[in-house]
C-alpha cells in the first residue's frame, strides 16, 4: 500500500514538471487576435455620419372619415338619419335610401346595399352587392 501511495505522489510530481500547470476547465481563455491579410494602408476609416440636412417629405393629411350612419328613429315612412329626416329615394353622403321598414333602413351606395338597424348601437344588419 505504501508503494502505491509513493507511486501516485511521484507520478503527480512528474506530471506537474512535464505540463507546467494543470488544465482548469473553468478558466476563461484569452481572446484570439484578428489578423488582417490586407495591409493597413489600404484600410480606410468609415466615412463620418452626416447630419440630416434634407427635411423629411411633407405628409399629406388624410381627409376626415365620413360620420357613421346613425338611424335614430322611423316614423310615417320617414327615417331620421344623422340628424335629418329622409324618405325612400332621398340621397345623402353618396347613399340612397332604398326602403324603410319598422326596425331597419336599406341604404344603397353604388352597387352595395346595406341594412342598418334603428338605435344608438349603429348595428349593420347586412351588406351585399346588388347588380
Amino acid at each position: 500500500m505504501r508503494k502505491l501511495v509513493i507511486f501516485i505522489f511521484v507520478s503527480l510530481c512528474l506530471s506537474q514538471l512535464l505540463y507546467g500547470e494543470m488544465y482548469d476547465p473553468f478558466r476563461k481563455t484569452a481572446k484570439h487576435k484578428v489578423v488582417s491579410l490586407i495591409p493597413s494602408a489600404t484600410l480606410l476609416p468609415p466615412p463620418p455620419l452626416m447630419a440630416m440636412t434634407v427635411p423629411p417629405p411633407a405628409t399629406i393629411p388624410l381627409p376626415p372619415p365620413p360620420p357613421p350612419t346613425l338611424v335614430t328613429a322611423i316614423m310615417n315612412e320617414k327615417a331620421f338619419i344623422n340628424g335629418a329626416w329622409y324618405r325612400v329615394g332621398d340621397r345623402f353622403n353618396n347613399h340612397e335610401v332604398t326602403y324603410i321598414q319598422n326596425n331597419f333602413v336599406g341604404l344603397k351606395q353604388n352597387n352595395r346595399l346595406t341594412m342598418i338597424a334603428v338605435g344608438e348601437s349603429r348595428h349593420v344588419l347586412s351588406t351585399k352587392e346588388v347588380p
